[in-house]
């Protein structure tokens, strides 16, 4: 669902490169940390478990089919958005900080 979601953000932001002149030819690379939603989304084979997601990943399939978006893993503990959305304990957030290059005075 997040996938899907970070597609359509990503949609949005290659029309608005279109607009101002600045297309984007390459692919768009999506960092996910889910290694089943990415196999989900590149096997059309339907899952029993899987169909109240279906719509979402059959948006996502299109776009990964027609190479504009890619997926790639990417290990969880490597997502530097998760400081922005989880409660992280000390040493995970510290690292976090240290990879956006956030200092402390």
């Amino acid at each position: 669902m997040a996938a899907s979601s970070s597609v359509c953000e990503a949609i949005w932001l290659r029309n608005i490169l279109k607009e101002l002149d600045y297309p984007q030819e390459e692919t768009t690379v999506i960092f996910v940390d889910n290694k089943s939603a990415i196999q989900l989304a590149k096997n059309p084979v339907h899952h029993e478990r899987s169909k109240h997601i279906d719509t979402q990943f059959h948006f996502l399939r299109g776009h990964v089919k027609q190479k504009i978006m890619k997926l790639e893993y990417y290990h969880t503990m490597e997502q530097v958005a998760d400081i922005f959305t989880k409660s992280l304990p000390i040493e995970p957030f510290r690292r976090l900080t240290e990879m956006l290059s956030m200092k402390t005075f």
